[in-house]
């Protein structure tokens, strides 16, 4: 994968927020599509996303989009999207001044707390939550607000136990699928489309390392590495100009022909039918 430049003049600054409203949500737009990097003008954004898949910057730091997760973005913080897959999820978006300092120091304590990429252990109870969010923000009471600060904090809350429960699972043994996924995700893109390969990085057996990503993940290491691949060769397709074979050297084939016949196994079409397909 390559690293993202950035520039004093290669960014914007956005404003989502109507000027006379200081809370908003929404649903997040159903689009591949890549986005320039930008920032957003002085307020918050929780993006939590259910389906989809991609990349995402923030900071010039890259976290791939694997749902269900969501993002903490700050007031000026730069980010951006590169997505491969269709996203679909939710945005809250809300001014410091929203939230009184005082009345509401716990609230502010939660979203201290909150890192920038949380992985979701249980996405449904998310889900649900917002759901009930996005209805009283769009069928508004006189005692809104204060409902929504409400639901705002339990989401917040959530979000923390979604972050607990995940590193709890990434205790003991289960932290070799960590690095698992770490060699999975280098810059540039999968190394070996080889179970064996990454056996012999780690220090385990081809079969230990199959145990342990089906004990945390239910599926096997040569299926995460396909999705790896097919994830990276979607992202060059759309995103880059590199030619097939340049796209295949990346990803470590041998020979383009063999690159394109793996892209048909699992895609249904070949490299060059899937990017006229999906054209931006």
């Amino acid at each position: 994968m390559q690293p993202l430049t950035v520039t004093a003049s290669s960014f914007e600054v956005k404003n989502k927020l109507e000027p006379d409203k200081l809370f908003k949500v929404s649903r997040f737009k159903e689009l591949i599509k890549r986005t320039r990097p930008h920032k957003h003008d002085n307020y918050y954004e929780i993006i939590v996303l259910f389906e989809g898949a991609g990349f995402h910057w923030l900071d010039a730091e890259p976290f791939q989009v694997a749902p269900p997760t969501a993002y903490v973005l700050k007031p000026g913080q730069l980010h951006c999207w590169q997505f491969t897959g269709v996203p679909k999820g939710f945005a809250v978006l809300f001014k410091e001044e929203w939230v009184h300092a005082i009345h509401d120091a716990h609230l502010f304590n939660l979203l201290k707390e909150l890192e920038q990429e949380i992985s979701l252990s249980v996405g449904a109870d998310v889900h649900l939550l917002l759901l009930e969010i996005e209805k009283e923000y769009l069928n508004p009471t006189p005692h809104s607000q204060v409902v929504l600060q409400g639901l705002l904090q339990v989401l917040f809350a959530r979000l923390l136990q979604n972050r607990k429960a995940v590193a709890t699972v990434a205790a003991g043994s289960e932290q070799l699928f960590r690095k698992f996924l770490s060699l999975l995700r280098k810059p540039g893109g999968p190394i070996s489309q080889r179970v064996y390969e990454y056996a012999c990085q780690l220090g385990v057996s081809p079969q230990n390392l199959n145990a342990i990503c089906r004990r945390v993940s239910g599926k096997k290491a040569s299926e995460l590495i396909a999705e790896q691949v097919i994830l990276e060769s979607k992202r060059y397709l759309l995103h880059t100009d590199h030619t097939i074979s340049e796209i295949a050297y990346q990803l470590s084939f041998g020979d383009p022909s063999h690159f394109v016949k793996y892209f048909k196994k699992y895609i249904g079409q070949t490299p060059k039918q899937f990017k006229s397909a999906n054209q931006l």
